[in-house]
């Protein structure tokens, strides 16, 4: 499950996971089965009830979850079908994920959802991956638009009216998506093992599918794979967060209930992956500056009970603090990074290990020291310490996923593809009960040369193999399972402008520190905690920029009472996560913690921030990554535009905090940084005086006030501050053009200054007028003409940046494409702002757009943790909270012609300037 990881390495290795979300242009309806209004809906059963999970049944087959937490003002519909590309076959791959694409083209009763999801502020999206694709609706509790969605997800499962057409258009934007994936080497690196450890599984072909199949299987085999694979009785609905039971219940009967179970039962895969019989090896030669080695594990299904000790064991080898990969590579220098992630499937499941190195590195010995972090545990075994700390962290990371419920509603998800929802909760029971000798077995077991993706065929006249064994029955498994005592529920008050202010409890400390509470019960009875501490001025931080953006990082590495591991292992007893950060002239302290463990970790956060050292070795290893990172930028398209419009539209004298470095000269700092300039600056420059801490949760706020007082008031200096502005250059049509040689993708940015705040009489017109143009990749005008229609680009689109502590911000348009379509993207984009000078928005457009702008902000306030962010910004800005109620009220009086011209004061009247790289070298010699 997604919560129980120690390590961001996960989330970078679900970089084959299809994400997306697809424009509806049209009708022409093409039904697989039409939904039957005739006859009586299917009855609706209750099952059981599983931590707070209600489950029900349809007779057609569906399976239904309710999630219900009324203390969370947002509803969450989500629909997972248990097909993904392990259901493809020869010629098919890719199918899945791109019929995901196509399902959001419309159905015969919905034909514009994407017109719909924007009106109502719904946060949408859809993935595919190995086992299922799921389809998810996130947004402010409001019964007519669950309804909507409830009836728009029935209606798609069987009546989808994409059509061939559609599909061509499409096929290009998919290919835009490969070709973006094509330039990440850890991408890439994953996809390869993958395949050469599967021989005949469909594990080991990417989700994202082969280029030749997706742009050249006939359209009626699309259409038959949406017949075979979405129906009822291959699908789980789950609705989380606020609803009225009772009338979603009825709702889920009348909608879904009509529907037929189809005749033809669903058809089992039975591939299985025989035992592997030898090491493989694969190699990548592309170009790119950093060197990576990989390996892949073979492991038990997801399913096996052995699968809890595979987590604690990735647990042991990942952890970013105290796991062995960064103590045995990171910590000695031979990885900039080195990471380990499993993905603990229906099957069978996979365990990898990826080491990163530096520009110029002979890999011999990172792959030598990789291999024997893998295959040598036995000369080191694990520890009753190790697993003691791993079962902490992931109980910790666990406990505070579980407070939020719409979180969970989407993990399910992936239980759902593994087959039944109930083992999200039983694989957590199983880890708290895991033992040193388990992981050890396991380790033992599965970690062996045999077992490895690098392959070569070596004559053993004993080979040593890992037999995976196949899980119980999860009927029998789960029988009499009952799970734990569900998550103590939130209470039911929705953060509006009145109810935040009727309850906000504010104050400025002796030391000019101003201090804001929001009392409210949350669910688990977390508590957050925001700090933001402005610090110096250009004159005192000039040339600095590089030493105050590690700063704040390093605090955690270590002090004079605590090293990195301990401080990790602090924290974990506490269910506490604290970070700490630097940047653009301030500090940041971010603390997420419950009721019980305030005070102790508060208390703790004051140790942490008493005596930072600054360990020599940790420091060593942050510049490593960072240097490998920016080596790794001087090649990337989308890194380099962005240097190109800084090097071009930044406006500030050398030295300057903000000023323009290159990469060697960001490369040469980040070189220069010792520690004992980070501890001058610390003890310079982190000071609470003119800071702001904004508090949500279920506290005493007078109480809070003084525990954090009484830790924070040492840190009170009289280093002058003032606020460093944003400069730009007001330059209008300048062409900058770089090479990224060998990179299938092209990125492009437009920017422009822009002279607004949020408090300009034209800001709402102009922010109505942005999102009609370019705030969607799907709705907006560029986002249908430059992706929909002519499937240039996978994403597209434009926004504003702009604030109320400056005069000066950015118009800014990007988008991602082939090299060979840059040409026609910017001939694309210029054509579409011509047409609104001509022509103008309309009104249709302008109301939705205000809608979306309404119900967008809606769905962020309802976000708890949104709540410490929006306090500390209106307070930065000095402005009242009433100010967005009254953005409200005013942006629903905006006319058309405002918007219009608004739009052409700001937007038209410049001349883009246009940034983009790419290998056009190529295609000039093409």
């Amino acid at each position: 499950m997604k919560f129980i990881k120690t390590s961001l390495a996960t989330a970078v290795a679900v970089a084959c996971l299809g994400l997306t979300a697809c424009q509806s242009t049209g009708v022409g309806q093409t039904p697989t089965q039409v939904i039957n209004q005739q006859i009586k809906p299917a009855e609706l059963t209750y099952v059981r009830t599983v931590e707070g999970i209600e489950e029900y049944m349809l007779e057609n087959g569906l399976k239904v979850l309710l999630f219900k937490d009324d203390a969370q003002p947002k509803t969450l519909v989500n629909i997972t079908y248990r097909v993904g590309s392990v259901h493809e076959e020869y010629g098919e791959t890719g199918m899945a994920h791109l019929l995901e694409h196509m399902l959001f083209k419309g159905s015969s009763n919905y034909p514009n959802v994407d017109e719909e999801f924007k009106k109502r502020g719904m946060g949408i999206n859809a993935t595919t991956w190995l086992d299922r694709t799921n389809y998810f609706e996130s947004f402010e509790n409001n019964p007519e638009s669950l309804e909507w969605a409830l009836g728009m997800e029935a209606d798609r499962m069987i009546n989808a009216t994409f059509t061939e057409e559609e599909l061509k258009s499409e096929m290009t934007v998919v290919r835009n998506e490969m070709e973006r994936g094509e330039n990440n080497p850890i991408r890439i690196l994953l996809q390869r093992m993958a395949s050469t450890g599967f021989l005949w599984h469909n594990y080991g072909k990417s989700t994202i599918g082969a280029r030749s199949d997706v742009e050249n299987f006939p359209f009626p085999k699309l259409r038959a794979f949406y017949k075979k694979h979405y129906r009822p009785d291959n699908a789980v609905l789950t609705v989380a967060g606020r609803f009225d039971k009772e009338q979603t219940l009825t709702w889920i009967q009348e909608k879904f209930g009509v529907i037929e179970q189809p005749s033809t039962p669903i058809e089992p895969l039975y591939t299985v992956e025989p035992t592997q019989d030898g090491e493989r090896e694969v190699n990548i030669r592309r170009a790119g500056e950093i060197p990576y080695v990989g390996l892949m594990y073979h492991m038990p299904s997801g399913l096996h009970t052995e699968a809890a000790a595979v987590s604690v064991l990735e647990a042991i080898l990942a952890d970013s603090s105290r796991g062995r990969l960064k103590t045995e590579l990171v910590d000695k220098g031979i990885s900039t990074r080195a990471m380990a992630f499993s993905f603990l499937l229906k099957d069978s499941s996979q365990l990898y290990f990826i080491a990163q190195g530096e520009k110029g590195q002979n890999t011999a010995e990172l792959e030598d020291a990789l291999l024997a972090q893998a295959e040598q545990i036995g000369q080191t075994p694990i520890t009753e310490q190790e697993v003691k700390r791993a079962k902490a962290a992931i109980a910790k990371q666990t406990e505070m996923a579980m407070r939020n419920v719409q979180n969970v509603g989407m993990e399910l998800s992936e239980f759902i593809a593994k087959g039944d929802y109930r083992h999200l909760f039983y694989l957590r029971d199983l880890i708290e009960q895991v033992s040193v000798e388990q992981v050890q077995a396991v380790a033992d077991k599965y970690l062996i040369r045999s077992n490895r993706t690098l392959g070569r065929f070596i004559p053993t006249p004993t080979p040593v193999r890992a037999d995976i064994p196949r899980p119980e029955s999860l009927d029998e498994i789960l029988k009499d399972y009952k799970g734990k005592a569900a998550v103590v529920a939130g209470e039911v008050y929705d953060n509006t402008v009145s109810n935040i202010k009727a309850r906000l409890v504010e104050s400025t400390w002796q030391q000019g520190t101003q201090f804001m509470a929001y009392p409210k019960k949350l669910r688990g009875d977390a508590v957050h905690i925001s700090m933001v501490f402005p610090a110096g001025n250009s004159a005192n931080l000039a040339g600095k920029s590089t030493l105050f953006d590690f700063v704040g990082g390093q605090i955690k590495s270590g002090n004079a009472n605590y090293s990195k591991a301990d401080i990790a292992d602090k924290l974990d007893s506490l269910k506490s996560t604290v970070s700490l950060g630097s940047g653009d002239g301030e500090f940041t302290v971010n603390i997420q913690t419950d009721k019980a463990n305030l005070t102790e970790t508060i208390n703790f956060v004051e140790a942490l921030l008493a005596s930072p050292t600054f360990p020599e070795n940790e420091l060593a290893i942050a510049k490593r990554a960072s240097i490998s990172s920016l080596e790794q930028a001087k090649t990337e398209p989308n890194s380099i535009t962005s240097d190109l419009y800084k090097k071009a539209l930044y406006d500030y004298p050398e030295g300057h905090p903000h000023a323009y470095l290159s990469f060697d000269q960001q490369i040469a700092a980040v070189k220069a940084v010792t520690p004992e300039q980070l501890s001058a600056l610390y003890q310079s420059h982190f000071s609470i005086n003119n800071g702001y801490i904004a508090v949500v949760g279920d506290v005493d706020a007078e109480q809070v006030s003084s525990q954090l007082q009484a830790a924070l008031k040492s840190f009170s200096k009289d280093t002058d501050y003032q606020y460093m502005p944003s400069s730009y250059k007001s330059a209008q049509g300048q062409v900058h053009s770089a090479e990224t040689p060998d990179k299938a993708n092209a990125s492009l940015l437009v920017m422009n200054r822009l002279d607004m705040q949020p408090s300009h009489p034209d800001y709402l017109a102009l922010k109505i007028a942005n999102s009609i143009f370019g705030g969607d990749t799907f709705t907006s005008r560029i986002g249908k003409r430059i992706r929909v229609q002519e499937g240039y680009s996978y994403g597209v689109g434009s926004g504003m940046s702009v604030s109320d502590l400056q005069d000066q911000g950015l118009f800014y348009a990007y988008a991602i494409t082939a090299p060979e379509n840059m040409e026609k993207v910017i001939e694309a984009y210029q054509q579409e702002i011509q047409k609104v000078v001509e022509n103008g928005f309309t009104q249709d457009e302008v109301d939705r757009a205000v809608e979306g702008f309404i119900n967008t902000r809606k769905r962020r306030w309802a976000e708890d943790t949104a709540v410490t962010g929006i306090l500390i910004g209106a307070k930065q800005a000095n402005k009242d909270l009433s100010v967005y109620q009254e953005q409200d009220e005013k942006v629903k009086t905006l006319t058309v012609t405002q918007v219009n011209n608004a739009f052409k004061q700001y937007i038209a009247s410049q001349k883009p300037n246009f940034f983009k790289a790419g290998d056009f070298a190529k295609l000039a010699e093409k």
